[in-house]
């Protein structure tokens, strides 16, 4: 059986070409949709992503994610011997304030570490350290989940050990307040058994 001929099948035409407002317009949401990336680690970062970078160094803390200001600040202090730690001092010590300014922006760019919490083996510990936290109102300066509020630094999720060893140095003046005195004069009403249950409801947090 026989039917109408077909038509020769012809090349499609090429999509059009946008330019002038319509192309740049079109430029600027394709670049809106591509996923987020963080910056490449400057120069000067490098020898902190040794033991701040995926995988943290024993006692190491995680830098990522937290506030530009609050970086700037530490590594100022550190610079100083105002915050005393014999590797970081000696880390900080050769840095310009350029350095500090780059290592706050690109860490602060960082996506703060999605690290599930380590099992709760101590619940009545972490209720006593919930209780510590609303008496003393951490929250009004680190946020209701504890994520940081510009110079006050995220600590939810830490290491239970950094944490405990952060509060014995502000409560003994070896680490200054990032904002004023408040850490220094809250720390210093904690006894050794309100700074172990804080630091244990903080590393425990969902």
């Amino acid at each position: 059986m026989t039917g109408r001929p077909r038509r020769p099948r012809t090349a499609s035409a090429p999509a059009r070409i946008l330019s002038g407002p319509a192309g740049g317009a079109l430029a600027v949401i394709l670049a809106l949709l591509q996923p987020a990336r963080a910056a490449d680690p400057p120069e000067v970062a490098q020898p902190c992503l040794a033991c701040h970078g995926g995988t943290l160094a024993e006692g190491a803390p995680p830098v990522a994610g937290h506030s530009n200001n609050y970086i700037q600040l530490q590594l100022v202090f550190f610079r100083s011997g105002r915050r005393q730690n014999e590797i970081m001092q000696g880390m900080a010590a050769g840095l310009s304030d350029n350095d500090i300014r780059a290592l706050g922006r690109y860490f602060s760019s960082l996506p703060v570490p999605d690290t599930p919490p380590p099992p709760d083996a101590q619940p009545d510990l972490t209720r006593a350290g919930e209780g510590a936290a609303a008496r003393l109102r951490c929250a009004a300066c680190h946020g209701d989940a504890y994520q940081g509020v510009q110079a006050a630094p995220r600590i939810a999720r830490l290491p239970e050990a950094y944490i405990a060893k952060a509060l014995g140095d502000y409560r003994a003046t070896r680490r200054p307040s990032s904002g004023g005195a408040a850490m220094t004069e809250v720390a210093g009403t904690l006894s050794d058994a309100e700074i172990g249950a804080l630091a244990h409801y903080l590393a425990v947090l969902p």
